[in-house]
This record gives C-alpha cells, sequence and structure tokens, in this order.
C-alpha cells in the first residue's frame, strides 16, 4: 500500500480515536492544570494566560465560545475536552489544503497522540499546543505560495507562539531552525532572531515567581557532581528500564531516526538531531532526575518526543527509501498509544468515581463544603495516578455540573494541613493555596459554598 494511503489512515485514525477519548473521557481530563483553567474560563468569561505562555489561549477557544453562549457546565466540560481536537483538525486542514505539506500533517497528528497517555488527561499543557504551533511554522518556512502579506506576519505569530509556549519549546524552536540552517535566508534570520531576542528580555523581565523558582536547577549546570549523577550507572539503568516500558514507541523512532540520518551520511543533521536530545536528557535530568511515571513526567517528557517526531517527519519521512517503513512504525506506534491511554484510563474512572462519591456523601449530609480523606493513589507506582491538587476545583466543576445550586467544594485532608487553612475552615478554599472571595464566582454557573468544611466518612464502595 502506498506511503500516501497509510498516512492518511494514520492521521484518520488519530483523529477518530482523539474525538472518541474526548467525549469519552471528558469529565477525568479536568484532572490538574486543566480543570483550573476551564474553571477561570467558566468564571470569568474570558481567557485565563499565565507566565506569558500566551498560547494556552488556543486551548480555550470552545468552552469559552460555550460560556458566551450560555451552554450548561455539563456542555462546557465537553467543549472544553474537545478543544484539542478541534484544534487539530484545524491544524490538519491548513497544513493540507492551503500548504500542501503532507509530511508536516503526519507529524502534527502523530505527535498529539504518540508517546503520551497520561499526558491525555491533561490536555491543556502548554507544550501540547506549541508544539503543534512549530509543525505549523517550519511549514508556512518551506512554503512558496503565501503572499507576502500573509506569510511574514503569521511566520511572526506561529514563532512567537512556539518560543513563549514554555522554555522547552523554545529549545526546541531553535533545534528545528539550527536543523534546516535557517542563516541561508537573511531576511528570515534578522527577523526571527529579533523577535527571540525581544521574547527572552520581556519575559525576563517579567517572569513569575513560579518560573523562577522552576528554573532554579539551571544553576545545577556548573555543578560537575550533579552532571555526573545523570550518567550514573543505577540511574542508566532506571532510564532503561523507563523507555522500554513506557516509551518502546519514542525509543524505537529515534533509533529509526539515528540510523537513517547515519546512513544518508547527513552529518549535520546526525550533530543537531543528537546534540538536542542530549540538551534535553540534561536539562530535564537536572530538573527532575527521578522516574517516577505520572502526568508531570510525561509532561516533560513531551519535548524528547516531540523533537523525535519532527526530525522523523521533517527530515526521514521525504527519503523515498523510508516513506513506508516511517509509516508503518508511526501506525504501530499509534496502536500501542491507543491501548496503553485506554489502559490507564480506569484508574482515572476510579478518580472520577471517588470524587462524584464524596460529592453525594456531602450532598447526603447536606454540607456544601466538606473535607475527604487524601492521599490517595489510583494507579499502581509505574503510573501513577494521584489525587491532586485539584480536587477543590474538580469538586465545583463535577457538582456544578448538575446545576449552580448543586455547587459543592470538597478539599482533601493534605488541603486542610497546608500552612493555616485549618483555621480557615469557615473562609471559600478554591486551592490550597489560595483563598477565594465567593463573591467573585459567576452565579451563572455556581452558587457560592457556605458554612464550614467538615470532615465525611470514606465512601467505602468507591475507596480505590
Amino acid at each position: 500500500m502506498p506511503w500516501d494511503r497509510l498516512s492518511l489512515i494514520l492521521v484518520g485514525t488519530i483523529v477518530l480515536f482523539l474525538g472518541w477519548f474526548s467525549i469519552t473521557f471528558a469529565e477525568e481530563r479536568l484532572f490538574s492544570d486543566s480543570s483550573y483553567y476551564l474553571f477561570h474560563v467558566v468564571n470569568d468569561g474570558w481567557f485565563r494566560v499565565e507566565h506569558g505562555r500566551w498560547v494556552l489561549a488556543l486551548s480555550q477557544l470552545l468552552p469559552l465560545l460555550g460560556t458566551k453562549s450560555g451552554l450548561p457546565l455539563s456542555a462546557l466540560i465537553t467543549l472544553h475536552s474537545l478543544n484539542n481536537v478541534v484544534f487539530l483538525i484545524a491544524g490538519l486542514l491548513l497544513l493540507s489544503r492551503v500548504l500542501r505539506d503532507h509530511h508536516a500533517a503526519v507529524a502534527l497528528a502523530a505527535v498529539q497522540l504518540i508517546g503520551l497517555s497520561h499526558g491525555l488527561f491533561c490536555p491543556i499543557f502548554e507544550l501540547y499546543y506549541g508544539v503543534a504551533l512549530l509543525i505549523l511554522f517550519r511549514a508556512v518556512v518551506q512554503d512558496t505560495t503565501l503572499s507576502a502579506y500573509v506569510r511574514w506576519p503569521l511566520l511572526a505569530v506561529l514563532f512567537l507562539g512556539a518560543v513563549s509556549s514554555h522554555f522547552l519549546g523554545m529549545l526546541l524552536t531553535v533545534g528545528t531552525l539550527v536543523m534546516d540552517r535557517c542563516w541561508r535566508d537573511r531576511k528570515l534570520t534578522i527577523l526571527l532572531g529579533s523577535l527571540l531576542v525581544l521574547h527572552v528580555v520581556l519575559h525576563l523581565l517579567t517572569l513569575s515567581a513560579y518560573e523562577a523558582k522552576n528554573l532554579h536547577f539551571i544553576r545545577d549546570l556548573g555543578d560537575p557532581s550533579k552532571l555526573l549523577g545523570l550518567v550514573d550507572a543505577a540511574r542508566l539503568g532506571e532510564l532503561g528500564h523507563s523507555l522500554l516500558r513506557h516509551y518502546p514507541d519514542i525509543t524505537v523512532l529515534g533509533a529509526l531516526n539515528l540510523f537513517a540520518l547515519v546512513a544518508a551520511k547527513r552529518w549535520w543533521e546526525v550533530v543537531v538531531f543528537s546534540g538536542v536530545v542530549f540538551v534535553l536528557f540534561v536539562l530535564v535530568g537536572l530538573h527532575s532526575p527521578g522516574f517516577l511515571h505520572d502526568r508531570y513526567r510525561e509532561q516533560l517528557n513531551f519535548a524528547f518526543t516531540a523533537w523525535i517526531i519532527i526530525i522523523l517527519c521533517h527530515q526521514v519521512l521525504p527519503m523515498a527509501r523510508y516513506k513506508t517503513l516511517i509509516v508503518v512504525q508511526l501506525c504501530l506506534a499509534v496502536v500501542l498509544r491507543i491501548v496503553m491511554a485506554i489502559d490507564v484510563s480506569k484508574y482515572y474512572t476510579a478518580r472520577k468515581a471517588w470524587h462524584r462519591a464524596c460529592i453525594e456523601v456531602a450532598r447526603s449530609a447536606q454540607l456544601s463544603k466538606a473535607i475527604i480523606p487524601a492521599p490517595f493513589d489510583f494507579g499502581p507506582a509505574d503510573d501513577l495516578v494521584d489525587l491532586s491538587w485539584s480536587t477543590s476545583v474538580e469538586s465545583l466543576l463535577l457538582s456544578a455540573s448538575a446545576g449552580p445550586e448543586q455547587t459543592i467544594s470538597l478539599i482533601t485532608y493534605l488541603d486542610e494541613a497546608h500552612e493555616d487553612n485549618a483555621a480557615h475552615l469557615d473562609a471559600f478554599i478554591f486551592r490550597r493555596w489560595e483563598i477565594m472571595d465567593t463573591a467573585a464566582l459567576n452565579p451563572y454557573y455556581f452558587r457560592a459554598p457556605t458554612g464550614r468544611y467538615t470532615r465525611i466518612d470514606y465512601p467505602i464502595s468507591h475507596k480505590p
């Protein structure tokens, strides 16, 4: 079967699966940051963007439109879950119908699923959209049909969206430009260099406390003991186990990249590809040296996944001798990821059931503010799904989806124990580190919880 027909099947399968997945697990996909941003879109009626990561606005388009249309909260939760699928379809149409870059279309579809399982349950993370913009950006760079009045503004917007999405997004964007030897186009180099410097300066001047804290690990680049620790034999053994257990697809695709580039004696591409992988290995390793596999770890590792798929589709897939092999391997990776995503979904479904059971216990006790047990884990050690700090936010969305008068605020034992929260149980604890004025709640979707937070019994039938 020709590679183009295989690639069409590949892209179609990804879109159909993600569409089904988004509808089936809409409530499970409120996990962590996902619920936080949806709450603010619904409650405030506008985009919620933090830390200068403007790409987050793209993840909020559908629920915001639904909020402006006055749709019920249950529908907004579904729209929120479908947002990344609609974004993917829009990107595929732009790549296939306008830019005619079918290799980029394969990359865009593949990067939305391959390498992810837990990450699919928090579809709002910045690199998910930033990498998509990077793929679109490169396709526009390669295009020769767009008018200058469209091409240059579009390049600027897509470039800024990609580099501002995340620190690692900037690394991936620069790596892609170096791979393509962008300096051969002087006008493009001047534009992108100027935009990059402007972005870095403005971002450093407005760096949030959260980002400043997360960037502290950069200081470890000057510590030889920390660097040597990354290649400790025991740690490398753990890395090997993690790759075999969680990333066999990415490991194979990365090896194919290296083999094809070396076989073709494309030494520049070999050096750049390997160099970016090494830099990511160092940066991610210093930031999070362990291998506990959960949603956050998968989001960090997504940078490796994105880089491997981008190079595979942009540099190797165009080689005629590898087309069918690469698409077949991508199809196998997609099948693996579908199986893995469905497998871990049972832990997220159990987690949602626990939240709903606790909401019903509170409702039966005529409480609108309750404290539930924590910590709880809903998955094994190598596929960890925790109760998370977002329980307090998810409870608002899940309970109020039955109507604003049904709003219930749940916090956990860990939330209660955080700093001096135990002395403020009469207040409305939105997150363990954020007490919110109930007057700030949008009455169209939420009714202010009243009374004092009270501990409730385990809902035994749903105990994990």
